[in-house]
């Protein structure tokens, strides 16, 4: 089948698919990360479909097309936000729905419900949207003029898909309740390769760690409202007064040495203890995961379903998140697999740190539960055998109606 696929994306994460030609290009672009989407894409091409992704790019000046077997990239220029929002991504919407017409794919996945999805309805080709987020609860508790904006875009786009895929139940909810979709929702999580299962593997293989000077808990996130970590610091810091010999490691944008997090931790007395790491490759924190990390705490304060949470189950570490913060206690099976908390209360999520801290055996025990439960819930292969079902059902719906 001709898959598009409308998204954010990092071509260089596709690099051995490439030809010869592309691959010396690829210093030429950066891409946006969109880490579920590069899972999908391997797994569908490893499949033997024929793809074209359409991705946009604030680095590229001129549009920028590389190619493999079964598989081409266009690059497309973004102007900046200010000048975007002026006519509503009119230029980008343009430069995607002309490179997918000449491109001409049997049917189009668009990813998240803004510009890209808006430049694939452009077309007029049957189109499956998913929902990554949710926008009036993300833009409720962001306050955010960004998110603000994208609210009619999300509603448009969401209204005018051929097809919806969300990535919880959560998500699906919140999409039917305040978005009156008039088009077939399904939901589809986010899914793994198999590769990150085997950080687990080999941790749980070990069982107990040996002792270490200190017991390290970690979190990925980027600074700001949503993901809430300014709470975590001030949670860290009350556990430290019971536990000194405790570190606090973070990774994600605003997050790194001298940046927004650790400014505002340093001028409040937050920051001993504190690891800031900012941006890291997705490979360095898996491998954080399998030999350093003791806990997740991941306290963002909505998910739909949250590529960290997943990744930390599958590298076998304990997670704690929020009761009440989304698609979390669907991920995490109501506590099942994970801890819960009131992550807007720092007294309750340094208790819950402590109390967490203290079961080695019942952490491990945890730990072989979730890892488990990502296993069979969220393989990448299940994921792309929806996607596969969904747009083979959108093709020929299509084309029943011509």
């Amino acid at each position: 089948m001709g898959l598009g696929i409308a998204s954010p994306f990092v071509p260089q994460e596709v690099a051995d698919l490439l030809d010869t030609a592309s691959r010396n290009r690829l210093d030429q672009v950066a891409g946006v990360w969109a880490t579920p989407v590069t899972p999908l894409v391997r797994e569908l091409y490893r499949r033997g479909h024929t793809l074209a992704i359409f991705c946009l790019d604030p680095t590229v000046k001129e549009p920028r097309r590389l190619t493999g077997e079964r598989l081409r990239i266009y690059v497309l220029p973004e102007r900046p936000l200010k000048r975007c929002v002026l006519d509503v991504y009119r230029r980008e919407r343009r430069l995607l729905r002309d490179a997918i017409l000449a491109e001409k794919p049997e049917v189009l996945s668009a990813q998240w419900t803004r510009e890209h999805a808006l430049g694939a309805l452009d077309t007029g080709l049957p189109t499956a949207v998913t929902c990554h987020d949710t926008p009036l609860r993300y833009t409720w508790i962001s306050k955010g003029l960004f998110m603000w904006y994208h609210l009619p875009l999300a509603w448009c786009v969401i209204r005018k898909a051929h097809q919806l895929i969300c990535v919880s139940p959560y998500t699906a909810q919140h999409i039917k309740r305040f978005f009156r979709p008039r088009s077939p929702v399904d939901v589809v999580p986010n899914g793994l390769p198999a590769e990150v299962f085997e950080h687990g593997k080999r941790r749980l293989a070990r069982g107990r760690t040996e002792s270490k000077k200190s017991f390290t808990f970690c979190s990925v996130g980027r600074w700001g409202r949503i993901k809430n970590i300014a709470t975590l610091l001030q949670a860290f810091a009350r556990l430290r007064c019971k536990c000194p010999q405790t570190r606090l490691v973070l990774f994600g944008p605003g997050l790194g040495p001298g940046q927004d997090a650790a400014q505002w931790a340093h001028t409040r007395g937050l920051d001993q203890s504190v690891e800031f790491c900012g941006s890291a490759s997705r490979y360095t924190i898996l491998k954080f995961l399998e030999t350093e990390a003791d806990i997740m705490v991941h306290p963002s304060l909505v998910e739909t379903h949250g590529m960290t949470i997943i990744e930390a189950m599958a590298c076998g570490v304990p997670v704690i998140g929020g009761r009440n913060a989304g698609a979390v206690p669907w991920t995490l099976e109501d506590g099942r697999c994970g801890y819960l908390c009131d992550i807007r209360d720092a007294d309750a999520l340094a208790q819950t740190m402590l109390h967490a801290m203290s079961r080695p055996e019942a952490n491990l025990d945890l730990a072989r539960r979730a890892f488990e439960s990502v296993r069979t819930r969220f393989p990448i292969e299940s994921v792309a055998d929806a996607y596969e079902r969904i747009l083979g059902h959108l093709r020929q719906r299509q084309c029943a109606k011509r």
